[in-house]
């Protein structure tokens, strides 16, 4: 009986450990079939072809911003200098209790002015607030002042009172790349005979960069370990994953903080959830189910160059932090949506999609998890073979590896944010010392969120201390300064 058990357990382990490796293996296909696909629908439509078209649809960039004191006038100066020829920006200020409301007044001129009419159909936390800039300069800025209700409420209202044809959500954090709307923008171009109700770029990280005038100028590898490791992560994540994934049609996640919908399609659906830790990942999946239950047809794209960049955690704390939010939301999720899980009715999103979400990713940490306490289990009590113990820990280190080299690669060589040699190495150096360094500490911030679920214990969606972006003021003088 022990060692039919015995027997029973290893052999799970071991086919979950292969499913695992043929699903990367798969997506690693999927994803350079994907990129060589993107060149070439880049080289029939380019940004400078866009920029020419006079039936562009207007976009409505949607900022949350709460106690963002630290790079508020940064990044809205950012967003102000997108190029895009129909846009407005609307900064949904979260009741923030710093002094991001008073800097922006400050900055920008701004006044209030008279309300006008949200959408009705979503609900939203008492606007207290709407302020206009007096400078002709920031005409397309909007902030709403609001009573705090959470980063999608905050969301919620921006989309209630924009007034154009798709909305971009973004953070208050991020910059973003000046030509992002205009490479956005090409999926609904395009589209033909499916409907894009969501559209995500690739999301870097910004740590150590140099920003000027709220514009990237120039990418650094972090300095810090951690959000080295996070670089590697965001690469292995949006590369083999959300390329891979939009590549057959199953991409079920677009970024929160950088994702574009149709107005009209997140108006029918009430826009985000307010109760979701994981807003983003629940508002794709609900619009998917949505398209599915109209029975129209609808695709989901994703951009792999990356157009939007963030500030990542810098600290364990903060960093466990992210990561337990992420697992909280991403158990919300699953569970909310538990009636997808193999339903025909939702053709390959119910088959076989929705179930990779449940046993690849919400099942990931727990079957790793399971896995330790085997293995504890095999040293106190039971016994180990050492040499084969060993020698299987070794060949899952090198295919984590295998696959995190893949994926740098990749994108270093279709991309040039990292193309110098020097770059590339600190990268693959970080992508080796990740499972040792970092991914303990996220599996631990798993589990914890997790096990926060499973007892309804409510922490809120937590807090992402910044420390700002590497900012540098433009030195350049007039000739009448210099003389």
């Amino acid at each position: 009986m022990y060692h039919f058990f015995n027997s029973t357990i290893e052999f799970f382990f071991l086919c979950y450990g292969i499913a695992i490796f043929a699903i990367y293996f798969s997506l690693v296909v999927f994803a350079r079939k994907a990129i060589i696909k993107n060149k070439k629908e880049t080289f029939f439509l380019n940004v400078n072809f866009i920029k020419k078209a006079n039936n562009l649809p207007t976009i409505a960039l949607i900022a949350p911003a709460y106690n963002e004191g630290m790079t508020i006038i940064t990044n809205v100066q950012s967003l102000l200098s997108i190029q895009y020829p129909f846009y407005e920006l609307i900064v949904s200020n979260d009741g923030s209790k710093d002094n991001s409301l008073e800097q922006l007044i400050k900055t920008f001129d701004l006044e209030p002015v008279s309300f006008y009419k949200g959408s009705k159909e979503i609900k939203t936390s008492l606007v207290k607030t709407i302020y206009k800039s007096t400078n002709s300069k920031y005409a397309n800025l909007t902030v709403i002042d609001k009573e705090n209700g959470g980063r999608a409420d905050a969301i919620n209202t921006g989309i209630a009172y924009a007034k154009s044809d798709l909305i971009l959500c973004t953070d208050a954090d991020c910059i973003i790349e000046q030509d992002a709307l205009l490479k956005m923008v090409r999926p609904y171009l395009e589209a033909l005979d499916e409907e894009v109700i969501a559209c995500g770029g690739a999301i870097g990280i910004a740590n150590d960069s140099i920003i000027r005038n709220g514009t990237l100028k120039e990418v650094k590898i972090p300095k810090k370990m951690l959000p080295r490791i996070q670089v590697v992560e965001y690469i292995r994540s949006f590369l083999l994953g959300r390329m891979a994934w939009n590549q057959i049609g199953g991409l079920m996640l677009v970024s929160g903080a950088f994702g574009l919908y149709p107005k009209s399609r997140l108006l029918e659906v009430g826009g985000f959830d307010i109760e979701s830790i994981g807003e983003d990942l629940e508002l794709c999946i609900r619009l998917r189910r949505h398209m599915e239950d109209l029975k129209l047809k609808y695709k989901v794209v994703y951009i792999p160059e990356t157009l939007c960049w963030t500030e990542a955690p810098q600290t364990f704390k903060v960093y466990k932090s992210q990561r337990d939010r992420w697992a909280r939301g991403l158990w919300d999720t699953m569970i909310k949506h538990k009636g997808l899980f193999l339903n025909r009715k939702y053709g390959k999103m119910g088959k076989f999609f929705f179930p990779y979400w449940i046993f690849f990713e919400l099942g990931a940490p727990l079957v790793e998890f399971l896995g330790i306490i085997y293995i504890l289990c095999l040293i106190f009590i039971i016994g180990i073979n050492w040499p084969i113990a060993i020698a299987l820990a070794i060949a899952v280190y090198l295919a984590g590896c295998v696959f995190s080299t893949i994926a740098v690669l990749m994108y270093c060589t279709n991309y040039n944010h990292y193309s110098k040699p020097k770059m590339i190495l600190k990268l693959l150096t970080a992508a080796y010392v990740e499972p040792f360094y970092s991914h303990p500490v996220m599996l631990y911030a798993q589990l914890k969120g997790f096990f926060k679920k499973i007892f309804d214990i409510d922490t809120g969606w937590g807090t992402m201390t910044r420390t700002g972006f590497n900012e540098e003021e433009d030195n350049c003088k007039t000739d009448s300064q210099t003389k």
